[in-house]
């Protein structure tokens, strides 16, 4: 048996890099982290089938492109989804929809765009994981607890001591996510209550409302959220947190303007930022690699001749009811979103993945981090991070499979304009 100590996780966005891995001939076995995604994830047999499936049916990797190559070279209104890959993978999906007038969508893009609605509109000042440990005395968690999409955020970002704070003093305080979760355990004494918690009402965006108006003085000194403005002004450096995608409410961006603007307020007496999660998935790598190659975020569409965004025309779930062809990409873990649509389904993702509809044709892939190296983003969207391989159980990478997809249609074209002359 061999241990791989310190592997970078590439699953939920946060490159928690101290994973320890036992590789022996039946595969890989993580060993316990806390994380119930690395420790269910990492835990990968050396013995699966490799061969692409055609309608169900067991065919060469050669037909396989070749099938897929004719699918998408002849598709009317194509869409690249799922689109989680490494950097390369989102890169090589780029270029395809590029040549073949395809829409792009992450499958968990809905929490990024909850967020990029608002930077549109007002900006905002945001701060990264590292500036959280070291510099933040205060914490304050607006909404669902975020470890539960982020199993380890406090442990590793919170927990730990400040290196840049006097004395290491750090509070945490939780504003309507209460009763407070098991997760915050590792924080212990540094939790401060809020007085603010489920029983204030299901309505985030009120209750941050409220917080805005103890801060411009507009609340009775009783009112808890009068000494919450009055802790936040005292701080030193305050970092607010919030997972968008766990809010349930109707109109989430509203909850993230309004944290935005709390953010503003507080941040004319004293140091504020926030700190808005999201990344599983290389979702965040996914959107820079757009931005890269095209000038947009992803929900962006190439079937006008050039690069055209629109982040409600283009969202996946829309564009399945008219795309022909469906190029879903999910190389991280063995498991999807149910989805339906009237065209044909490609997909490219681990052999382990279980489908309750076979697609027209699946191409096992390999997982960024166990089966091949590649470039992730973390969750703060301002570091790259490298992961290694673990294992070879001869599956190929998104970015092979799609550009050897490319290889055939360029093949297709140089035939057809040949015959033409």
């Amino acid at each position: 048996m061999t241990f791989h100590p310190d592997t970078l996780c590439p699953f939920c966005g946060l490159g928690c890099g101290d994973i320890g891995i036992d590789l022996d001939e039946s595969g890989i076995t993580p060993r316990p982290t806390g994380c119930p995604q690395a420790d269910r994830l990492f835990r990968r047999s050396a013995a699966v089938p490799t061969d692409a499936r055609m309608d169900g049916n067991a065919v060469s990797m050669d037909d396989a492109i070749a099938e897929a190559a004719r699918l998408l070279g002849t598709s009317a209104a194509p869409l690249i989804a799922g689109l989680a890959a490494d950097v390369d993978g989102v890169l090589s999906a780029l270029s395809l929809a590029e040549r073949i007038g395809a829409t792009v969508d992450h499958e968990r893009s809905d929490a990024l765009f909850r967020n990029l609605a608002v930077l549109r509109r007002f900006g905002w000042s945001v701060t990264t994981l590292a500036e959280l440990r070291n510099r933040c005395d205060l914490v304050l968690v607006v909404g669902p607890d975020p470890a539960t999409a982020f199993p380890r955020v406090w442990e590793r970002w919170v927990a730990p001591e400040p290196a840049l704070v006097p004395g290491g003093a750090r509070s945490v305080v939780f504003l309507g996510g209460e009763p407070l979760p098991e997760t915050v355990q590792c924080l212990g004494s540094r939790i401060e209550a809020s007085g603010l918690g489920s029983d204030a009402g299901p309505d985030l965006a009120a209750l941050v409302g409220r917080l805005r108006a103890a801060l411009a003085g507009r609340t009775a000194d009783g009112d808890p959220m009068t000494a919450l403005a009055s802790r936040l002004c005292a701080a030193r450096y305050v970092v607010v947190i919030w997972a968008a995608g766990l809010f349930d409410n109707p109109q989430p961006d509203l909850i993230v303007e309004g944290l935005v603007r709390l953010i503003r307020n507080v941040d004319g007496t004293t140091r504020c930022a926030g700190l808005p999660l999201s990344g599983a998935d290389n979702v965040i790598g996914a959107n820079q690699a757009c931005g890269w190659r095209t000038g947009f975020p992803l929900r962006t569409g190439f079937n006008a001749g050039a690069p055209l965004h629109d982040p409600e025309r283009f969202d996946w779930r829309t564009r399945l009811c008219d795309a022909d062809v469906t190029l879903w990409i999910s190389a991280f873990r063995p498991e999807m979103p149910p989805f339906a649509t009237g065209g044909s389904v490609i997909m490219l993702a681990p052999p382990e993945l279980a489908v309750t509809t076979e697609p027209a044709l699946f191409i096992p892939v390999g997982t960024p981090g166990i089966d091949h190296a590649g470039d992730v983003f973390r969750a703060d969207s301002v570091v790259a991070l490298h992961t290694g391989a673990l294992i070879d159980r001869g599956l190929p990478s998104v970015a092979a499979v799609i550009g050897r997809i490319l290889s055939v249609l360029a093949e297709t074209a140089d035939s057809k304009e040949e015959a033409e002359c």
